[in-house]
């Protein structure tokens, strides 16, 4: 039988893992994300109901102070497809974010596999991450980068950071940077792609919280590198808390990077059972505006955190 670390992306890390696990003042925790859903898909004539894994996954992550108040952490995490016997051809596990990190006054610094922090500006203004009504659909620089290299400042001045990521790739390196605010009445993020798969790309977001509302909105202007071609898009999303148990979910996103002419309309609607499960239905359409490429997705699904 073939050994289990051979079916990791990065057998390095089970040897991380084990150190960890035999450090006594370590704080270590198991968690997961079981989210599944039953989806009738319509594309141009071809109608069809399958069940869909958005993003399952399991993870563990550990951390233990140090020399001088320092603090190590780490994380492992990978997606698992409970609909297929196989989550990634024939590997077991799909790798998310894993990375090891020390965290101190200056801020912090961590290495490995994460999502680049042009990403994570976003500021979860994407209100259906994860599934088949993703952004990235859309957009470039949705990436999530191995042989990353990340730095995440404290607070330099009031509620304002920065953060910086150098990615190695088989063809050079290429950089991302976000500078990010987060105040009492508004949250907003300015980011930079440099040379990211072939892309440099400049993002800004913001997010208002109006009562039980919370109204996102994303720019994003992007340039081929290797055609030296504009392309940008929007996404404005509201997310609005019914009662509290239930929410609804909005969002429309207009773009020419990877669609000519994009356009995707999503909308949802959330019912949480308990703090650690939820059911959920989404409708969403994704076409052209030529029309040549048209999807459409009703789904009912469920999702459980452990």
């Amino acid at each position: 039988m073939e050994p289990l670390y051979k079916k990791f992306n990065n057998p390095f890390i089970l040897i991380i893992f084990i150190c960890f696990s035999g450090i006594a003042n370590a704080d270590g925790v198991f968690y997961g994300k079981l989210n599944i859903e039953l989806a009738n898909v319509k594309e141009s004539s071809q109608n069809k109901t399958e069940t869909i894994n958005n993003a399952s996954r399991i993870g563990f992550k550990s951390s233990f102070k140090f020399y001088n108040n320092l603090e190590l952490s780490l994380q492992i995490e990978n997606e698992i497809d409970p609909t297929d016997a196989k989550a990634d051809g024939d590997k077991i596990l799909k790798q998310r974010n894993t990375f090891i990190a020390i965290t101190g006054d200056f801020g912090k610094i961590f290495l490995g596999t994460h999502d680049t922090a042009f990403k994570k500006s976003q500021l979860n203004i994407d209100l259906f991450n994860d599934t088949e009504s993703d952004i990235k659909k859309l957009f470039h620089g949705e990436n999530r980068m191995q042989d990353l290299i990340g730095y995440s400042s404290p607070e330099l001045f009031k509620n304002f950071k920065v953060t910086l990521n150098r990615i190695n790739q088989s063809n050079g390196s290429y950089q991302s940077i976000s500078f990010d605010y987060s105040g009492p009445i508004l949250k907003s993020s300015l980011a930079i792609d440099a040379n990211a798969k072939g892309y440099n790309s400049q993002r800004l977001s913001l997010v208002l919280p109006i009562n039980q509302t919370t109204i996102g909105f994303m720019y994003q202007d992007s340039k081929d590198t290797n055609y030296n071609e504009d392309e940008s898009g929007y996404v404005l999303s509201i997310n609005h808390r019914l009662t509290e148990s239930s929410s609804l979910r909005i969002q429309n996103g207009i773009s020419d990077m990877k669609i000519e002419g994009g356009k995707q309309k999503s909308i949802g609607y959330d019912y949480k059972i308990n703090n650690a499960v939820k059911v959920f239905s989404v409708y969403s359409k994704l076409n052209s505006i030529s029309d040549n490429f048209n999807t459409t997705i009703l789904s009912f699904g469920f999702e459980v955190e452990f």
